[in-house]
């Protein structure tokens, strides 16, 4: 799993979102209140310029009109540059803040009426100037440091308290990892404390056991289910070898076919049960090899009886012959049951078998598979209404390719036929 996808990463990334809106939202308000002050003081300081030109000029009327670095005063329209007389020339005396369209901050203008003059005084503030040269840094520089001082703790922070809180998490993912199926302990949770944590610990804990139980349950009844199935067969595959035997056999040959599909069956429950028992282990894998030609042509032997009487052309083309690595016995369940159906639901035409180093396929001319019945042909107990089986056949076959990382391929139309591939785990 990648880091960003992790719930780690997640609370390291709610924290600096957090600590982003919470810095972004106190830099507001207190920029916003900074503003306001600062009008204020403004407001204050030109309101004292003006007092103080008023006393002067009452002393001595020939007093200079205040001119500095940021304040610059102007006595009347005349003199003032252009584009400030629109701005002003409605103001009444005191003192104003005006929006300026050439910038981008107000403008703070101090309007004066002399008793001895019929046109009014304008003192103008620079104060974006003045705040500009005295100040440090500009608010949106300290935003932006703020943000970058942030990120580094906020990271190590988030870091330390995504460990800190997953640390139960990362050890009990070990203890269940470390977990043999066929032993799982009784108890392993004693040692997590008593939160949300040794809750989960102890509730998987409980499911597990509950599990445990289910699987002992479960080998018990195939340890007891094979051995009394077993036994039967036993008796009746030594029943037949003795009737067949028999000098009456010979002498009544409607014997002989009856006798063959019993020795058949039994064959073929045998090797059913081994193949129920295998796929009931969890091991996968196997070292043995087997060359699949033999195995097809076995299979195709041992159902030949289901097509003696049926108009049917059998076409066996081998291109390249294929070494699986799968138990014999196995590999004869996957194609015989594939066999058996293209034999079994085809009343007339032909059935081509394929082999190559790339797949194994089995193409009929038979009734084929209703589109409904089609995506769920592979589940358990799911058979045709013509079918005199128990559904199991195509599942044992989509098990088997999942355990061998084979690719199952089954392409059908009703009353056209079927075709069903089998993909060699390294095509």
């Amino acid at each position: 799993m990648k880091f960003y996808q992790s719930i780690r990463f997640r609370i390291v990334a709610s924290i600096l979102l957090f600590g982003t809106l919470l810095i972004t939202l106190n830099a507001g308000i207190t920029f916003f209140v900074m503003g306001n002050n600062m009008t204020k003081m403004v407001a204050n300081l030109i309101d004292t310029e003006m007092d103080a030109f008023i006393y002067k000029y009452e002393k001595d009327r020939t007093t200079p009109l205040p001119h500095s670095k940021y304040i610059d005063m102007y006595e009347g329209f005349e003199k003032m540059p252009g584009h400030f007389r629109e701005l002003v020339k409605s103001l009444p005396p005191g003192v104003h803040t005006i929006d300026d369209p050439e910038k981008k901050h107000p403008l703070s203008v101090g309007v004066i009426q002399l008793p001895d003059k019929e046109i009014p005084y304008f003192m103008f503030f620079h104060g974006r100037e003045f705040f500009d040269e005295n100040s440090w840094l500009h608010p949106r520089q300290i935003l932006m440091i703020s943000l970058a001082l942030l990120l580094i703790p906020g990271i190590i922070i988030g870091y330390i308290t995504s460990r800190m809180l997953f640390a139960p998490v990362v050890t009990l993912m070990a203890q269940i990892k470390g977990l043999n199926p066929e032993n799982i302990p009784v108890r392993f949770s004693h040692k997590n404390a008593n939160n949300e944590f040794g809750m989960l610990t102890r509730t998987i804990e409980a499911t597990m056991n509950r599990i445990n139980n289910f699987i002992q349950r479960e080998k018990q009844f195939t340890r007891d289910a094979s051995h009394e199935l077993r036994t039967p067969l036993t008796i009746v595959k030594g029943a037949v070898e003795i009737m067949e035997t028999q000098p009456e056999l010979l002498t009544n040959p409607l014997l002989k076919k009856p006798l063959k599909r019993i020795s058949r069956s039994v064959k073929d429950m045998e090797t059913t049960i081994e193949t129920f028992l295998w796929l009931a282990r969890e091991e996968g894998g196997t070292d043995d090899l087997c060359q699949v030609e033999p195995v097809v042509r076995r299979a195709i032997k041992d159902n030949q009886h289901l097509i003696e009487n049926k108009d049917i052309q059998l076409h066996l083309e081998v291109f390249c012959d294929k070494t699986v690595r799968a138990r014999e016995e196995i590999l004869y369940i996957a194609v015989t049951n594939l066999i058996r159906n293209a034999f079994y639901f085809t009343a007339k035409g032909s059935v081509t078998i394929t082999l190559d180093d790339v797949h194994i396929g089995v193409q009929d001319t038979g009734m084929g598979i209703e589109p409904g019945q089609l995506e769920s042909v592979t589940h358990s107990h799911v058979k045709g209404a013509t079918s005199q089986g128990f559904g199991l056949g195509l599942n044992i076959v989509s098990r088997l390719c999942k355990r061998f990382g084979w690719h199952l391929i089954i392409e059908s139309q009703a009353g056209q036929g079927t075709g069903v591939k089998i993909l060699w785990q390294d095509t």
